[in-house]
């Protein structure tokens, strides 16, 4: 996969993100709540994709969630379980403090700091669907970027949990909560906003109420709204 491979040479480089060639495709973020469906909506966009194939512009796109997070891991210099990269684990600024006194780094900062260069980079390539890590917020000056926030009913998103993981509905319901708020402190604590902002985002969207394949369709229109003056171009794919 070409964007992985571009990101790895330029990680082993250790080269700035700075300098990192933006090529203008477009491409989109998806913030979720927890059991919200952001992972399903980023796959039905694609399939919707397909459906667009005589367009240049919605060829050779992927989705970059859990091997975002294992090309970050490979990263000799990043001794962290996958466990807590996936699930977008909060640990406390204290706790982050005292080993850094051990260490000499925070190894919180330095795994996150890493995750953002790298969907930094994936931004700039372009033609990705990024799942959570900040994307809206790293991305943010970009204008060919989509953002979306969805967002559901607590017992909605419940529900999806228990059946996901095949847990009860308290331990269920416990998991969204504390997965939620992990996500709304890290947000708090690397870019000093509120993840729940709506001015964040260009699409917010209620998965209890909206089917996944109108978000996605409204996706894909918002992409040719805002890359028309492109499309008379072609594109590389």
């Amino acid at each position: 996969m070409k964007h992985l491979q571009m990101i790895q040479k330029f990680l082993k480089e250790k080269r700035d993100f700075d300098d990192f060639p933006e090529y203008g495709f477009p491409f989109v973020t998806v913030s979720r709540q927890s059991g919200a469906g952001g992972h399903l909506l980023s796959y039905v966009i694609l399939t919707e994709f397909i459906k667009h194939r005589d367009t240049p512009l919605f060829e050779g796109w992927h989705v970059f969630d859990k091997e975002l997070c294992e090309l970050v891991a490979r990263d000799p210099l990043l001794q962290k379980d996958m466990e807590v990269l996936l699930a977008e684990k909060y640990r406390s600024q204290f706790n982050d403090f005292v080993e850094s006194l051990y260490t000499g780094r925070s190894e919180q900062q330095t795994l996150y700091k890493t995750t953002f260069k790298v969907v930094r980079m994936l931004a700039l390539i372009g033609k990705v669907i990024i799942v959570g890590r900040g994307g809206s917020l790293i991305s943010a000056d970009l204008p060919q970027g989509i953002h979306i926030r969805l967002v559901a009913p607590e017992a909605h998103r419940t529900v999806w949990m228990m059946k996901r993981f095949k847990i009860n509905k308290d331990d269920a319901r416990e998991a969204v909560r504390k997965q939620d708020e992990d996500r709304q402190k890290l947000i708090k604590l690397f870019f000093h906003r509120d993840i729940e902002d709506p001015l964040l985002y260009d699409m917010v969207w209620n998965t209890g109420k909206v089917e996944l394949d109108l978000i996605a369709q409204a996706t894909i229109d918002l992409i040719k709204r805002r890359m028309e003056p492109k499309l008379e171009k072609p594109f590389l794919g």
